[in-house]
């Protein structure tokens, strides 16, 4: 399902729009849909990355949620690039009910810092981001 068929569109602030796919940002959540037969890599991630800055500020906590409604390939080595540029997130969700993408979002696991996890629904995938993005507020003003 997509977020436009979601009840979830009234939650979204801003929408991002590229040749790749399509970026939804929520509060503290960042969702993206990308098109079909897509290799997504470092050079498109980068250009949402600062919209991403440009939205929240330079200092943003957020979750990423995949949510895999196409078939399309990541290059898993390109998380790497995210993290030497100073990126973090707090969680990094993976919405799908195919195997083989949930094989891809396991190879990028491997190069990802974040903790990823697997949903088969849509708006589970967002109830987790809330949670973990409080968790990881807390800890900050903790701090």
């Amino acid at each position: 399902m997509t977020i436009i068929d979601s009840t979830l569109a009234e939650f979204i602030l801003d929408v991002h729009i590229t040749e790749q796919g399509n970026f939804y940002f929520l509060d503290g959540i960042v969702i993206s849909e990308i098109n079909e037969g897509i290799t997504y890599t470092w050079k498109e991630a980068e250009k949402v990355i600062e919209t991403v800055h440009a939205f929240y500020g330079p200092n943003i906590s957020v979750c990423y949620i995949s949510n895999r409604i196409n078939n399309y390939s990541v290059k898993p080595s390109d998380w790497l690039k995210f993290y030497r540029n100073n990126n973090t997130l707090n969680g990094y969700a993976v919405v799908t009910k195919s195997e083989k993408s949930w094989f891809n979002a396991l190879m990028e696991k491997v190069f990802s810092k974040a903790e990823v996890e697997r949903f088969e629904d849509l708006y589970e995938a967002i109830e987790w981001a809330r949670i973990k993005n409080d968790l990881v507020n807390k800890t900050n003003l903790a701090s």
